[in-house]
């Protein structure tokens, strides 16, 4: 199971805590500012999952940098294409004199594609950008049996989303011998699909694959994040994949329908859409999160219109649906 609290209040910016059960850290997805946010928390963050560095996703990566960066712990950020100088040009407005260079480093990967990434780490005092090297892998993070793959949408810029997911439980379901060292044996050939592995049980040779029978396995819990990005088309057809089957899915909610011209203009999505893609992705449970100030008074209609297309049925609104956004600038850029 993997426990997630939206951190920020409804009028705030975005900022979701995972923690997983039985695992030493938790993890955050983006940073904007959220007041429920602890001190505590941030001490337990192994990695920050960065969508895009627009103001209301990366505004409170100072209250990392202010308990962290004098930790033993190394923090890893992750995000697109130039989350290196943007890390760095946190970490450079301050005055650092009194953190050695023994200090601890934040390791950036840097997202290039769907399965490319650039690493980089800043060390103090100077945080200087050290380049390490590129990888290819299709996860973007793994520690024990958290996994976290991503995918890169469009929002103008690139802005990306992640899946988190537990690795597959496997158990044995009956006990043909003994219990003992080959049970941990076999499990790990099922995993590593190996069935002409040798297992040795209590002096007798038995093939793993004439066991495998006896396993079950089970699939991980697992939660997905999308923000900013253009609803429908060439997004959601790669989302709708991407998160086919998920236990949990946060998602911007930050337009009531009415305003999808305006929306699509700014590559934002709709409620409606959010809605409409979960329910076809077959997301067990929603969060509709992230909404446009301008809907502040009205919030549970805003929330009613996703859900509604996420269960398909009518949308039951407390009030008239009334278009936020006509006749403004294509330049306006409410947050």
């Amino acid at each position: 199971m993997i426990s997630c609290v939206n951190k920020s209040r409804m009028n705030e910016d975005i900022c979701v805590m995972a923690s997983p059960d039985n695992h030493s850290f938790s993890y955050l997805f983006d940073c904007g500012m959220a007041s429920r946010l602890s001190i505590s928390d941030v001490m337990r963050i192994k990695a920050v999952f960065v969508t895009h560095t627009h103001v209301d996703h990366f505004v409170n990566f100072d209250a990392i940098l202010r308990n962290r960066a004098g930790s033993r712990e190394p923090v890893i950020i992750t995000g697109p294409r130039g989350i290196a100088q943007n890390v760095q040009g946190k970490l450079q407005a301050y005055t650092w004199n009194l953190i050695g260079k023994g200090g601890s480093c934040f390791q950036v990967r840097e997202i290039q594609n769907d399965q490319s990434y650039k690493y980089f780490r800043l060390c103090p005092p100077r945080w200087k950008v050290e380049f390490q090297g590129v990888e290819e892998s299709k996860f973007l993070f793994e520690l024990d049996k958290v996994i976290v793959e991503h995918c890169v949408l469009d929002h103008k810029i690139p802005s990306i989303a992640y899946r988190m997911r537990e690795k597959n439980a496997v158990n044995i379901e009956s006990i043909p011998f003994k219990p003992g060292p080959w049970i941990k044996d076999l499990k790990e050939a099922y995993c590593q699909s190996k069935p002409e592995t040798i297992l040795d049980i209590f002096g007798q040779q038995v093939p793993a694959g004439e066991l495998f029978h006896t396993l079950k396995e089970t699939p991980g819990y697992s939660v997905g994040y999308a923000m900013d990005h253009l609803g429908g088309g060439p997004n959601h057809e790669k989302l709708e994949v991407f998160f086919r089957g998920v236990d949990e899915l946060f998602i911007e909610s930050f337009f009531r329908h009415v305003d999808w011209s305006y929306a699509r203009r700014h590559k934002h999505c709709t409620s409606y859409l959010s809605g409409k893609l979960a329910r076809e992705a077959g997301v067990k449970r929603l969060h509709l999160v992230h909404h446009s100030r301008r809907y502040n008074e009205e919030i549970p209609d805003l929330i009613e219109e996703g859900m509604a297309a996420f269960e398909d049925r009518e949308p039951n609104f407390q009030k008239s649906s009334k278009a936020r956004f006509e006749d403004l600038d294509s330049t306006d850029h409410d947050l």
